[in-house]
């Protein structure tokens, strides 16, 4: 159904924990929590350059980092980020670092610098699988990070994207700012 483009799918946080060993989720999600010889990982350095660890090298998924980071979107014309700030601070939160997978058809739409790898981890990204649409994301551990309206953004905006290709939800003027999360009371 869904590579047929009669579904869309939104991955969520621990959603991506899932079903290791299940080829076409994998290759839905791109990359997810597995251990290092859970597929290829994909990372920025700082020059904002893509970096690709072959399976087997380097570390499995982990988040080193927890505490409030800077979400950077890489590609600020995508319909799911289009009128965000560049740079968005986001609440206190598991830094998902070192996911792996097949990285096939992604688009790499958003990063945060993780304290713990020294790297820009991917945070936002969508994949085409066949004709659907996915729309995925590691942020909103808990209650609190799912509170910021920086994740509820990206959350409904990939919704309406992953299920039309089109984006027509407004962000909210409560927008977090490089220097200030928001959240939902």
């Amino acid at each position: 159904m869904v590579g047929e483009g009669k579904l869309g799918v939104v991955v969520v946080h621990a959603a991506n924990n899932a079903f290791g060993g299940w080829n076409e989720y994998n290759q839905m999600i791109g990359m997810g929590w597995r251990g290092n010889k859970g597929g290829d990982r994909l990372y920025l350095d700082d020059a904002g350059k893509q970096v690709r660890v072959p399976s087997g090298e380097g570390d499995g998924s982990g988040h080193r980092y927890t505490g409030e980071f800077t979400v950077t979107l890489r590609d600020a014309e995508h319909p799911v980020v289009k009128g965000m700030p560049t740079e968005w601070l986001h609440v206190r939160d598991e830094l998902y670092d070192n996911m792996r997978g097949p990285i096939k058809d992604i688009h790499l739409i958003g990063t945060a610098y993780s304290k713990g790898t020294k790297v820009h981890e991917p945070m936002i990204w969508t994949v085409s699988f066949g004709k659907g649409r996915i729309c995925h994301t590691p942020l909103g551990h808990d209650a609190n990070a799912m509170k910021c309206l920086g994740f509820a953004s990206v959350i409904e905006r990939g919704s309406e994207w992953a299920a039309t290709g089109k984006v027509t939800i407004p962000l909210t003027p409560e927008f977090p700012t490089a220097k200030q999360t928001k959240s939902a009371p």
